[in-house]
């Protein structure tokens, strides 16, 4: 039996000439910072730059977040609006918002070195600039090997169960807290801790119109362990996927994440090649969602 055909242009009205809009917006570069006083001059001074080649006005804010040290001290003397906020990056963002004045709001981390040719502003607000983007994240590209494993272990098995639409949204680095929006499309609330880059993912998965990934250059940071996020990220995750009313069975997801933990853990440095382990992962972990899941 023939199957119905499928017209390819169905439903689409096909535009003959240019319809996004270039818009004409003010940015402001935030910049969460706990104990950055060695890197935060640099971050300034490329935002700073970033800003200069996009040729709009702007500001850079350094949120100093819970520092012992000087980074304070050392962002305004740098040339940046400093306000100061609790520990934690969620708490850092928000008291930085309510600090910023720009029509676009983008996110540089005080610990980041990028090497790029353009800046990372640049790279993140000049797309919303010319319409093509009302939320950017940065796609960088990654080498070490823990984060891929969060990517194809838990984070591209769970999100893509749950909120597959977020997939092609948010590039291979979703946890990359380089990112750029609209600012309507900030919240008001936002968690306290690191949690945050996960919820504004989901936020803007939900309010915004084209939140695309962007491609990045070499960069570097610091590498902190954060034994508990993954856990904290999961709880997010479902319980978004339960406000939204997805169809989810908790306590079988809960087993799951333990299962997918344990998947990842296995891996062995002078032993398993990365590439392979990272292939064979995403299989066995989207194998054992289906297991808990009933295969549905």
């Amino acid at each position: 039996m023939s199957k119905p055909a499928i017209d390819p242009a169905l439903g689409l009205d096909l535009a003959q000439e240019r319809t996004l809009s270039r818009r004409s917006a003010t940015v402001t570069v935030l910049v969460p910072a706990h104990n950055e006083a060695a890197t935060v001059a640099e971050v300034i001074a490329d935002a700073s730059c970033g800003l200069d080649l996009l040729g709009v006005r702007g500001e850079v804010v350094v949120s100093a977040s819970g520092c012992t040290d000087d980074t304070a001290d050392v962002a305004r003397a740098a040339g940046a609006k400093v306000v100061e906020s609790p520990a934690g990056k969620g708490n850092a963002i928000a008291h930085g918002l309510r600090a910023a004045t720009g029509d676009v709001i983008c996110l540089i981390d005080g610990d980041l070195r990028y090497f790029g040719e353009q800046t990372l502003v640049e790279l993140l607000v000049k797309p919303i600039l010319d319409g093509l983007a009302d939320v950017t994240v940065s796609d960088l590209y990654w080498r070490p090997i823990y984060p891929q494993l969060w990517l194809h272990g838990f984070f591209a098995p769970l999100a893509g169960r749950l909120f597959p639409e977020i997939l092609p949204k948010v590039g291979a680095t979703p946890w990359s807290g380089q990112r750029a929006a609209v600012r309507e499309l900030w919240p008001e609330e936002l968690p306290g801790g690191f949690t945050v880059d996960l919820a504004l993912l989901l936020h803007w998965n939900r309010h915004a119109t084209r939140m695309r990934p962007v491609l990045a250059d070499d960069w570097t940071n610091p590498q902190r362990p954060k034994p508990e996020l993954m856990r904290q990220e999961f709880e997010l995750l479902v319980a978004h996927a339960v406000a939204e009313n997805r169809p989810v069975d908790v306590p079988r997801l809960r087993a799951w994440f333990d299962r997918a933990h344990g998947l990842m853990a296995a891996y062995r440095p002078d032993v398993d090649d990365p590439r392979r382990f990272e292939l064979d992962l995403l299989d066995d972990s989207l194998k054992a969602l289906g297991q808990a899941q009933g295969g549905a």
